[in-house]
């Protein structure tokens, strides 16, 4: 483990700060959130300065500078990521229920696009609330992240993990950000799970007893585990951000992700 030049937490997943060369936690990634003192500017909010970057074994990636970033505007990089990682999202879960696809096929498509959903919308809803605000933000495959989604299956085939730990990657955002606009960006990804949850919920009341509403109980399940999960208040995860910035946002947003967990069991 590396510890943070700022706070002096260890930390699995260091990221390097492009101006002064630091390792720096989660939380004091971004250069204005642990006093950089390597000649970044940040008198220019709307302006992205972007060079390479690496996050424990991230890919590298060198991208242009002084640029206004467009809203819902993807690379091809990013889309080649995002494909691998839907891929790898949606192999998965196949792999594990493919025999009844010859015998309900609707179930085996539904289930997976439930799961695929639950992450595309997610990472793009942190990729759009930063790109409204002028970040470049952007989607990137992770070496340690495909590693503990493809170890996390086989412990769960195993029967050693009861839950699989899905993460082939995230989105990478950098900017001039102060702490409210960062809090905003993380809470988008579990909001937008919540609200999938809630749909399904609707769903699921109406039609009772239908595949559609086993389906739609599922997809409850499915995006009510993944906000919780990601609203943890600890290391990467979206929930540190969101406490650090608003505690009373994080209570809220894990009292009802809560709920609608404990609605599942």
């Amino acid at each position: 483990m590396v510890k943070c030049d700022k706070c002096g937490v260890e930390t699995y997943m260091p990221y390097r700060c492009n101006y002064c060369g630091g390792y720096f936690c989660d939380q004091h990634r971004l250069p204005e959130f642990h006093d950089c003192k390597g000649g970044y500017d940040q008198s220019k909010p709307n302006t992205v300065y972007v060079g390479s970057y690496s996050s424990s074994g991230d890919s590298q990636g060198n991208y242009s500078t002084s640029r206004v970033i467009r809203p819902y505007w993807f690379s091809s990089k990013e889309l080649r990521d995002l494909a691998i990682g839907l891929l790898v999202i949606v192999t998965i879960p196949f792999l594990r229920i493919w025999s009844y696809f010859t015998v309900e096929p609707f179930l085996v498509i539904g289930v997976v696009t439930i799961l695929a959903l639950a992450f595309v919308l997610h990472e793009l809803a942190h990729k759009f609330a930063a790109q409204r605000i002028g970040m470049w933000a952007e989607f990137r495959l992770s070496t340690m992240g495909l590693l503990f989604t493809f170890l996390s299956f086989a412990l769960m085939q195993s029967s050693v993990l009861p839950l699989m730990i899905v993460a082939p990657g995230a989105v990478m955002i950098a900017g001039n950000m102060n702490m409210k606009e960062y809090g905003r960006i993380s809470i988008a990804g579990p909001a937008t799970n919540i609200a999938q949850a809630l749909i399904y919920l609707i769903i699921a009341f109406a039609i009772p007893e239908t595949m559609l509403g086993y389906l739609a109980g599922y997809g409850v399940s499915i995006n009510a585990y993944l906000a919780i999960f990601n609203l943890i208040p600890f290391g990467v995860f979206d929930g540190m951000k969101i406490y650090n910035w608003d505690k009373r946002v994080w209570v809220a947003a894990v009292v009802i992700a809560g709920a609608l967990v404990l609605l599942t069991l």
